[in-house]
């Protein structure tokens, strides 16, 4: 179930894709970095403030708890790969995604969006990055689940081109994304400004 197909055909495969993202984000003073093993271990604690601080935010919503150190160490395959922080000119954490590689696909774990900076496009261009990482590694599909109730969320990954596979015990949205599809389509929203 797709909400909007691309109207475009183009073929950015040509683009640097990891150049525009960097510069989109730069023209507000922001940066993305890969979340490696080693950026963790030293700063696991502002990394647990910030997704605790939001995950305590919305605890009523979707009935989330503090996630422990031994979440944000896990060695999950390729995590330090395909997980990416959004940070301001000062080096705080304003946005974070945890993925990771289940067999041939990669798996979208949770991402989290500082509340003053959710207009930003972090998301998007996110999801370009990661893409476009999944596609320089010969991946063609990622996964997640979202919780059914997430509405803005799920709009938003069905606009970039997701699609919706199935619903899990009635409580969490599975979708699915074939990296180029929504890497261009998501491109195109970012170029638009939509």
């Amino acid at each position: 179930m797709s909400v909007v197909n691309s109207t475009r055909s183009e073929n950015y495969s040509s683009l640097d894709i990891h150049k525009f993202v960097d510069m989109e984000l730069a023209k507000n003073g922001f940066k993305i970095l890969t979340i490696s093993k080693e950026l963790m271990d030293k700063r696991v604690d502002d990394f647990m403030k910030f997704v605790n601080g939001i995950r305590a935010e919305y605890k009523d919503i979707y009935g989330w708890n503090s996630e422990t150190e031994e979440y944000f160490l896990n060695g999950l395959v390729d995590k330090w790969k395909y997980s990416f922080s959004i940070l301001n000119s000062s080096d705080e954490i304003c946005f974070v995604n945890f993925s990771s590689v289940y067999g041939d696909i990669i798996h979208n774990h949770c991402t989290y969006g500082r509340k003053d900076t959710r207009n930003f496009n972090f998301a998007k261009l996110h999801i370009i990055k990661l893409c476009q990482t999944g596609l320089d590694n010969g991946f063609k599909y990622q996964e997640g689940y979202w919780p059914k109730n997430n509405n803005r969320s799920i709009i938003l990954f069905l606009k970039m081109g997701w699609q919706i596979e199935s619903i899990r015990n009635n409580e969490q949205l599975f979708m699915k994304a074939d990296l180029e599809k929504v890497r261009n389509q998501t491109y195109e929203l970012v170029i638009s400004d939509k």
